[in-house]
């Protein structure tokens, strides 16, 4: 009989996650070379390198990898990894594969929150932003866990109070579009379309500085989050505090949504699919955290890199090609729930 161990991170140490775990990092590292290398000018991929760690080159790569691929190829990565991180946690933590930030409100939330901080303060810096989206999102998530607490967090009620107060978030965005300056309300838009182009080494920053702070606390709560998964009473008989690891969880999946929306905008469908698909590959049980985010990180650097080549010169939001992939995968769950099939 073979025996499977829990590793760090909540992940099962047996072969096929760690193969599917190696397959996801290589795709994940082909498509963050060819974000470097690819485009209008050729790079040399030694130079690209180069450039993108901070080595000066002397030559063109200095800029056009330095201050303009690279920026933009970590930040994708980092969102890729903290979207899914954030799916990851509320789905195992409500049982449910619909329970993603994009579907409960954190990411309307997020997006409110930036949205006011462009329209009343004008805020071009990552940094404000980034502080408003978090705020917003902090907001939603506590009004969400307010209405859905009843002795703790009930996870039907955590859903459907989410979804009501993602409309109401969004509601609010509309308004504040149209009674802000038109050229905030610009700016607002351009965010709001969720896009990787022209960021630059200060969203790194912003991202990097989020997912520092993030990956030790989820670290240390895996294994209550996966103990969960099995229910509250067994958890409880385990000497797992549900309610307060719950709780932790949650703002921990709050503050990496509201994160990666405050630095490219609200991106779809890539906190819903990456743990999901995750799953599947690794056929695991339970919770998988690591897979999960390799799978957002390989998943966000292809719908890049098709948002910047699929239709020639002219470049798409990449929330267009991850929506390209999450529809169709939303669109089965439902009619798979509809037969009464098994997530």
């Amino acid at each position: 009989m073979r025996v499977v161990r829990l590793g760090p991170f909540g992940v099962l140490t047996h072969t096929r996650v760690i193969v599917v775990g190696w397959v996801l990092f290589a795709v994940a590292s082909v498509f963050f070379l060819l974000g470097l290398t690819v485009g209008p000018v050729e790079i040399p991929l030694g130079d690209a390198l180069a450039a993108a760690f901070g080595f000066t080159t002397d030559s063109q790569a200095d800029f056009i990898v330095g201050q303009l691929r690279a920026p933009r190829t970590f930040t994708t990565v980092l969102i890729g990894i903290m979207f899914a991180l954030a799916g990851a946690i509320l789905q195992s933590l409500t049982r449910n594969p619909l329970a993603s930030p994009d579907f409960i409100g954190i990411s309307a939330g997020a997006g409110a929150g930036a949205v006011a901080v462009i329209a009343f303060a004008g805020a071009t810096s990552a940094w404000l932003v980034a502080a408003g989206a978090g705020i917003g999102g902090i907001v939603a998530a506590a009004i969400i866990i307010a209405l859905a607490w009843h002795g703790g967090i009930v996870p039907l009620r955590m859903v459907l109070t989410g979804i009501g107060i993602g409309f109401v978030a969004s509601a609010v965005s509309q308004y504040l579009l149209t009674v802000m300056d038109i050229n905030n309300a610009d700016q607002a838009l351009v965010w709001l379309v969720g896009s990787t182009a022209n960021r630059t080494w200060q969203h790194v920053a912003v991202a990097a500085v989020i997912l520092a702070v993030m990956i030790p606390i989820i670290v240390t709560l895996s294994r209550s989050l996966r103990t969960m998964e099995m229910g509250d009473e067994t958890a409880e008989a385990l000497g797992i505090p549900v309610a307060r690891a719950r709780l932790l969880l949650v703002l921990c999946a709050v503050l990496l949504a509201a994160g990666a929306t405050a630095v490219v905008g609200p991106v779809g469908f890539i906190a819903l699919v990456s743990p999901a698909l995750a799953r599947r590959l690794t056929r695991a049980p339970g919770v998988t955290l690591i897979p999960a985010a390799l799978m957002g990180a390989a998943l966000a650097l292809v719908a890049d890199y098709a948002a910047q080549h699929a239709t020639g010169d002219m470049q798409l939001p990449i929330g267009l090609y991850t929506a390209a992939i999450g529809a169709p995968y939303l669109l089965w769950l439902v009619g798979r729930s509809a037969r009464g099939g098994q997530q």
